[in-house]
């Protein structure tokens, strides 16, 4: 009787060690039978084919999908609207200006804060890059120093040291001054001088960056003796320059009758003449021997050979962007550092 419960004893724990094996097809037939389920044995099985392949294709959903929560079908046509409002960055149009060089001469006088303030706040609204060359004889002063720093105008002081007694030899020395300072930096822009006498509309200085070579455009000039006005500068059909408006003054005839004011040119002529198939243009400077205009003619002479290089702005040269009034008054004693402390006349009305 022993032998035989321990063979049952036996049977019975190898039945119960093969039991693991057989548990999942257990377990599944025993769910697909559950007494809340409505399917019978053949709906249960159809179920769980359902619910696997489900499951399969959730796991081959790439990642992406899953990290993106679906988009309310409310909000589809929002955010179709807010995604073709945004530019692509291959449409954004950055413009690139050209360097405009802006050379003014200075000198201590009554009317000197007058011009450089004046002339400052035309130049602070144009669009940049724009570079500011303020030459001052015979030293840098504070006055136009504050008056430099306080403009918002990027700039660069410098000064004339000559020892000279000439104002048109003081000029010719401060104008060179700032060529040779372009020259030895290689600054490459549109050059013009701007004295800071003349009335100036910010258009001009944004014609100026249309110029390739030279350009040149009419000045109003009052002639105080006469009480009138008198427009010099070319006269153009489009950009090409026909012909030229002057009043020619005694003396030798001017082959351009043009006055500083009423010209720039491309930077690179002064230090890069191989751009321009030419020889060498070390003696493109302002010469001092010249008047009624000779210098600046001369100047012009030497950058171009005849009017087809030049370019009139702006079209047809029909608008008046920069007057010359006569507005110095007669000598007056200049007050150093601009103050009016001492010498005042006091007067009380009783």
């Amino acid at each position: 009787g022993s032998c035989v419960r321990l063979f049952v004893c036996f049977m019975v724990g190898i039945f119960i060690g093969f039991t693991p094996f057989f548990s999942v097809d257990v377990s599944q037939k025993i769910v697909s039978r559950l007494p809340f389920d409505d399917g019978v044995d053949d709906k249960g099985k159809e179920l769980d084919a359902i619910v696997v392949q489900k499951e399969v294709e959730v796991v081959d959903e790439p990642e992406v999908e899953q990290l993106s929560p679906p988009v309310p079908a409310m909000l589809d046509d929002e955010v179709d609207f807010v995604e073709a409002a945004k530019p692509a960055i291959t449409d954004l149009v950055i413009p690139v200006r050209k360097l405009l060089i802006v050379v003014t001469i200075t000198s201590a006088r009554p009317q000197q804060a007058y011009y450089l303030n004046r002339l400052a706040h035309v130049l602070k609204g144009v669009p940049p890059p724009l570079l500011w060359l303020v030459l001052e004889w015979p030293v840098t002063t504070f006055e136009t120093a504050e008056i430099l720093r306080s403009s918002g105008v990027m700039y660069r002081h410098i000064v004339c040291r000559k020892n000279l007694t000439s104002v048109r030899k003081i000029a010719v020395c401060q104008r060179n001054n700032a060529i040779y300072h372009i020259k030895k930096h290689h600054l490459d822009g549109i050059v013009h001088f701007a004295d800071e006498e003349r009335s100036y509309m910010g258009d001009v200085f944004e014609e100026m960056r249309k110029i390739r070579r030279v350009g040149a455009w009419p000045v109003a000039n009052h002639d105080a003796s006469k009480y009138r006005v008198v427009v010099e500068g070319p006269t153009c059909k489009g950009n090409r320059i026909t012909g030229w408006n002057t009043i020619q003054k005694k003396g030798a005839p001017r082959r351009f009758p043009i006055g500083f004011s009423g010209f720039a040119f491309n930077s690179t002529m002064l230090w890069d003449p191989q751009r321009w198939n030419r020889p060498a243009m070390d003696s493109v400077i302002v010469h001092s021997g010249g008047r009624g205009g000779l210098q600046e003619s001369r100047f012009v002479e030497k950058l171009v050979k005849n009017e087809r290089q030049i370019e009139g702005l702006p079209d047809n040269c029909n608008r008046v962007m920069v007057w010359n009034f006569a507005l110095e008054p007669p000598q007056l004693n200049y007050p150093a550092g601009w103050s009016l402390w001492n010498h005042l006349e006091v007067v009380k009305d009783l």
